[in-house]
């Protein structure tokens, strides 16, 4: 009888060791079918002075997502976020002024391998007052050209803080579906370590009121009550308060109408510029009023009515625009006069991200100081407390206008130091917050 078990037992087992290798081959088949892959980002998003999120898309949508965050202490907190339609987000609230930090993005593969997926990346939070800092502007850029992604590329190695973006993000009408080609791809290396503020663009607003661009950034949620947030906003950074608007006309695909725009968003404007101590204030939009190129400066006059005025008692420095696919540098200017430096608004037209050039006119306007519309480019400012350098930087590299003004007045704010107490104090909270959800997954894309 016991011979008998012992020859079947001979018999079957065979197939038991088959059927086990069988389990073995088709699990690992079936792990590797469905590895997690990245589709879009990481990309980071400045939300407060102390809070950042992480956003990224993996596939398959449903694969649990994992941000490995690194203090400068060298401390590690793990953050488990569930996507939600394909998009995880890490929001990272708690974090230290001009610390810098990073980190790693991975998932959970079919039999809970952990697969990483992008980094390690560094990012680092604004510096406080009294520090000096680097960022860009430029816009009009979203049509997915080998220009666009050299000029990326260029804007990178210029190792800039911050990013402003004056509108038409996405070509050539602001849709979902082209954002990872015309967006994500040519700004990769950007996006995952340098908060890319953007502003709406006439292209943007051309589907669904800019939903798509609101839907993919995470934006300051502080512009004027009544007006869907995001669209309208500030934030600071050392030395100055940035406030972008949104230009764009309900009569012309935009959510605002032009009344909104003078009783809602000029007296909140007003107060954000008023109510502040920072050194150095700029604004920035889509539509140019001083200009001398295609769309003509009369196309935006609305505008001016609505805003000028406020920039100029308000003591705004500079102005960011695009809209017209050209360099163009007016002279300081209040009240419709050229003014010496320091005494008036310097208006930017920075529109040549990398879709096409626009002319200058024959006899451009007596304010326009510089202009080039041979080249794409970009604008380069370095800001301390009492002094601003602006180049703009040509897509081979080349420095094609420079500007540069002071205020030897500035009361100089004291410079703060982080000591490495309040830092083990600022990653204990961080960790109490994650455990208690404040690092949370949220809907998205």
């Amino acid at each position: 009888m016991a011979q008998s078990t012992v020859s079947k037992t001979r018999k079957i087992a065979p197939f038991i060791v088959l059927g086990i290798a069988f389990l073995i081959v088709g699990g690992y088949t079936l792990d590797e079918k469905m590895r997690p892959s990245l589709a879009n980002g990481p990309m980071v998003h400045l939300l407060e002075p102390d809070t950042l999120a992480v956003t990224w898309s993996a596939e398959p949508s449903f694969s649990i997502g994992k941000l490995h965050w690194t203090f400068p202490s060298g401390k590690t907190v793990l953050i488990e976020v569930e996507p939600v339609n394909g998009r995880c987000t890490a929001r990272l609230g708690g974090l230290m002024p001009g610390q810098t930090y990073s980190y790693r993005v991975s998932h959970d593969g079919f039999l809970g391998r952990s697969i990483p997926m992008s980094g390690p990346h560094e990012v680092s939070m604004p510096v406080p007052r009294g520090h000096p800092f680097r960022f860009l502007a430029f816009g009009d850029s979203g049509n997915g050209s080998n220009t666009q992604a050299a000029l990326a590329r260029l804007m990178m190695r210029q190792d800039p803080d911050v990013i402003i973006h004056v509108g038409d993000l996405v070509y050539p009408a602001g849709a979902i579906d082209d954002y990872p080609h015309k967006f994500y791809e040519p700004n990769a290396e950007l996006i995952r370590s340098v908060p890319f503020m953007a502003s709406l663009g006439n292209h943007d607003v051309a589907t669904d009121k800019g939903q798509p661009l609101l839907d993919v950034f995470m934006l300051p949620e502080n512009g004027p009550d009544g007006i869907q947030p995001e669209r309208n906003y500030y934030f600071d950074y050392g030395d100055a308060r940035f406030v972008a608007l949104d230009s764009n006309r309900d009569t012309e695909k935009g959510a605002i109408s032009l009344d909104q725009m003078k009783n809602v968003v000029g007296p909140w404007l007003r107060k954000v510029l008023s109510d502040c101590d920072a050194r150095w204030k700029f604004v920035y939009f889509h539509h140019p009023f001083y200009t001398g190129s295609t769309h003509r400066a009369e196309g935006s006059a609305h505008l001016k009515e609505a805003f000028v005025d406020i920039f100029e008692q308000h003591g705004v420095d500079m102005v960011f625009w695009g809209h017209n696919h050209l360099y163009e540098r007016t002279a300081p200017i209040r009240q419709d006069r050229i003014v010496p430096d320091g005494q008036g608004v310097v208006y930017i037209v920075t529109g040549v991200g990398g879709v096409s050039r626009y002319p200058e006119a024959e006899n451009p306007p007596e304010y326009i100081r510089a202009y080039n519309d041979e080249v794409f480019s970009f604008t380069r400012v370095d800001l301390s407390s009492d002094r601003l350098e602006l180049q703009q930087i040509d897509e081979y590299g080349n420095v094609i206008d420079e500007y540069s003004v002071s205020k030897p007045d500035a009361a100089r704010s004291p410079a703060s130091a982080s000591g490495v107490d309040e830092i083990a104090d600022r990653e204990e909270a961080m960790s109490v917050d994650s455990a208690s959800h404040r690092l949370i997954g949220q809907c998205g894309l």
